[in-house]
């Protein structure tokens, strides 16, 4: 009988194969006192691991800018900032004088101090650099020892990969054509090592929490990174299953690629914008290639994950790669969207007991004026190579929105004082997230350009639902009723007013809800790559009539679970070949 475990999608597919157990050695820590004529020897032990650490890390960034990309090559610059940081540095070197422990010793204390510390930030997104800073840990304690550090680059067969996790290193140097999926107890979408999975277009499930003490080196594997389900040792007919289904998949894509350059055009001749949602510049190609329209969604907070923030000339230069990729179509950047406490240089003055209702996204970005100068001069820069857009998250007040555009105008006159180019028009917009938001669209118009709805975090604030908690998951269901409503409302309210409209919450990106969105009136999706193709084929065969149809019926149910089912019986027959959970 198969056995079953689920994880978060990483990178989306499907594929059948051997398990391959991938266990990286453990790290030894020997702990033991040195003698005071003996700590000169330790601290040169420590930079000559040090110096090691740093060439193999700008090897493995070679291997990925000839083999992959220049941009993905980038995932391991925070990792050689940590190495060349001259605090820890110091920190090593003194704490090696002070204490007269060996290097190993303190190298792992400081890591470990550091780790607790991110572990405590209440959110997915900086947790997940915890790996990052293991990955620099095991290669400088691993040097200190002369030891070699198992890779997955040796590979004999093609299999799955199974693993507690997987550093973002470890998967930069595995044979990609030897992994068919890889499956981890630990991570989640945002790590690093999930980006490169989507980047290579290996199927990937993270966070599975037990996957390793399930599965033996060659059992057989099913992994779904379509509903996030792993099958150990499946049954004939489960096996049978699949690989009709891949099969399915497989005819799917080829249909579905040809309709990349192909207008998003409904049956009745609505035009329909699809761009895409990046987390970091590396995505941009991946984006492009699948026929978006430019970027809706370009999140900033990758560079403000280090321990030093970012200045003004590394924003830019990140903006500008973005921007002159896709020019003339438009990239439309997001400010900081993350609380202090999510900051190391911020974090010991920021801590807070409910960070999603404290000071973060603007909130933090008006109460630090530097910081939010820094990142708008930096915008306004890179206006000058292309079609940028800026957006302000989390608006909740006209007073935030006014006070915003009075630093921007500012910063506008700084640039020009100094003679710096930048686009003096400049499309200003915000996301609409909070229900305060939907209520006083019509005010916060007066000061906008444009709207883009989040519907992460509206569906959150709506509802009062913690959306990362795992007590009152079910509670948090964008299809409920007055999330319907506000939907309808943010619309309704734009078109009186004929403010651009765009949507960039994860519900854009999935099908299944692309009728009930192209009912409520947008007309404009920003999304990940995951179903891009499947929404633009489903765009390009509906009529929006039968799309407001549909919502006028959902509108009239009072309980979720009913819009739910109705919701899914429609597509469900409408788009047999779509699969709907």
């Amino acid at each position: 009988m198969s056995i079953k475990a689920s994880g978060i999608i990483a990178s989306p597919g499907i594929r059948i194969g051997k398990a391959y157990v991938y266990k990286t050695s453990e790290i030894i820590i020997p702990k033991y006192t040195i003698r005071d004529e003996d700590v000169d020897a330790e601290i040169e032990r420590y930079k000559q691991s040090l110096e090691k650490t740093k060439t193999e890390i700008k090897t493995i960034q070679e291997q990925i800018a000839n083999n992959i990309s220049r941009d993905m090559a980038d995932i391991f610059t925070s990792h050689l900032m940590v190495l060349e940081d001259p605090i820890i540095t110091e920190k090593v070197i003194n704490h090696i004088r002070i204490f007269k422990k060996n290097a190993e010793w303190i190298i792992n204390d400081i890591t470990l101090d550091l780790i607790r510390h991110l572990d405590s930030i209440e959110d997915d997104y900086f947790r997940e650099r915890i790996i990052d800073i293991s990955d620099i840990n095991k290669r400088l304690i691993n040097n200190l020892q002369k030891r070699s550090v198992e890779s997955l680059k040796d590979l004999h067969e093609e299999v799955i990969v199974v693993s507690k996790d997987l550093s973002p290193s470890d998967t930069a140097t595995m044979d990609k054509n030897r992994v068919l999926a890889f499956v981890t107890d630990r991570g989640g979408r945002t790590s690093h090592t999930a980006i490169m999975a989507r980047a290579l277009e290996i199927p990937a499930i993270v966070g599975t929490q037990n996957i390793t003490s399930l599965v033996r080196n060659g059992d057989t594997l099913i992994v779904d990174a379509v509903r996030g389900i792993i099958i150990i040792n499946p049954t004939e007919e489960e096996l049978n299953e699949y690989q009709h289904y891949i099969n399915d998949l497989r005819k799917l894509d080829k249909e579905l690629e040809t309709i990349t350059w192909l207008p998003s055009i409904t049956a009745d001749n609505i035009e329909i914008r699809i761009l895409g949602n990046i987390e970091i510049p590396e995505e941009m190609s991946i984006i492009k290639n699948h026929g978006a329209q430019g970027i809706g969604l370009f999140r900033s907070e990758f560079l403000f994950l280090d321990r030093v923030l970012p200045d003004e000339e590394r924003q830019y230069e990140e903006y500008k790669k973005v921007v002159e990729y896709f020019n003339p179509l438009p990239v439309t950047i997001r400010t900081l969207d993350v609380g202090g406490d999510k900051i190391y240089s911020y974090n010991k003055d920021c801590k807070e007991r409910n960070p999603f209702l404290g000071c973060r996204a603007i909130r933090f970005s008006l109460e630090h004026e530097d910081l939010f100068r820094t990142q708008i001069r930096a915008i306004l820069r890179a206006s000058a190579h292309g079609n940028v857009k800026m957006m302000i998250p989390m608006i909740s007040t006209v007073e935030e929105l006014i006070r915003s555009r009075h630093i921007i105008r500012e910063c506008m006159d700084e640039l020009k004082y100094k003679g710096i180019a930048f686009n003096e028009n400049i499309p200003l917009g915000i996301m609409i997230e909070v229900p305060s938001a939907v209520l006083c669209a019509d005010k916060l118009a007066k000061y906008a350009d444009f709207f883009s709805v989040g519907t992460n975090d509206l569906v959150q604030y709506t509802l009062a639902v913690d959306r990362i908690s795992e007590r009152i998951a079910y509670l948090y269901n964008p299809l409920d009723l007055s999330v319907l409503r506000f939907l309808k409302q943010i619309v309704e309210t734009s078109a009186s007013l004929q403010i651009p409209l765009s949507i960039c919450g994860e519900i854009a990106g999935e099908p299944k809800y692309t009728m009930l969105l192209l009912g409520l009136g947008f007309r404009e999706f920003s999304m990940s790559t995951a179903y891009l193709y499947q929404v633009k084929r489903i765009i390009r065969t509906v009529n929006i009539t039968e799309c407001e149809e549909l919502v006028a019926k959902l509108m009239q149910m009072e309980k979720t679970s009913e819009i739910e089912e109705m919701l899914i019986q429609v597509m469900r027959a409408k788009f047999p070949w779509l699969n709907i959970t």
